[in-house]
């Protein structure tokens, strides 16, 4: 080949590739900026709100404890109103949200005290599913912060 000829298809060539890559850009900008209907849509926020809060008077409760045998009674009511308001959230929810409150909720055992016996499964679960729903909301638009559940495991 004459090296003018090659002088004369790099710049082509260059340019080919060139123009190709600012059309590949220019699709994945538009492809980016076109919306998703499974967009977040913050139709959950007052009920994520709430679960969070009501999900953290819980924790709060679990992590102070009765304070003492008189206060039993009074903790361990007040610990199962926290838990019925978290329970009853899954009906005003929608969608992806309501469905991993359901299971939130479903998981929760009839005794609270399971949740903080050593290496408990209902423990694991209240954590994990917790953690579900949190995913769910941040998905949904909400944003929520979720205290931890202290779990206790056994050490050798």
């Amino acid at each position: 080949m004459k090296r003018g000829a090659e002088a004369v298809t790099y710049p082509k060539a260059r340019f080919t590739v060139f123009a190709a890559g600012a059309v590949v850009a220019l699709g994945l900008l538009t492809g980016c900026s076109g919306g998703d209907d499974s967009a977040a849509t913050g139709q959950n926020t007052d009920v994520c709100n709430s679960f969070a809060a009501d999900h953290n008077a819980f924790v709060g409760l679990v992590k102070a404890g009765p304070g003492s045998a008189a206060n039993i009674e009074q903790w361990t009511a007040d610990k199962q109103a926290a838990v019925d308001k978290v329970k009853s959230l899954s009906g005003t929810a929608s969608g992806d949200v309501a469905s991993v409150m359901t299971t939130f909720a479903d998981a929760v055992p009839a005794d609270t005290l399971e949740l903080s016996e050593p290496d408990s499964e209902s423990g694991k679960a209240f954590v994990d599913n917790g953690a579900a729903v949190k995913s769910a909301c941040e998905a949904d638009g909400t944003s929520i912060t979720l205290e931890e559940l202290p779990l206790t495991t056994f050490t050798n």
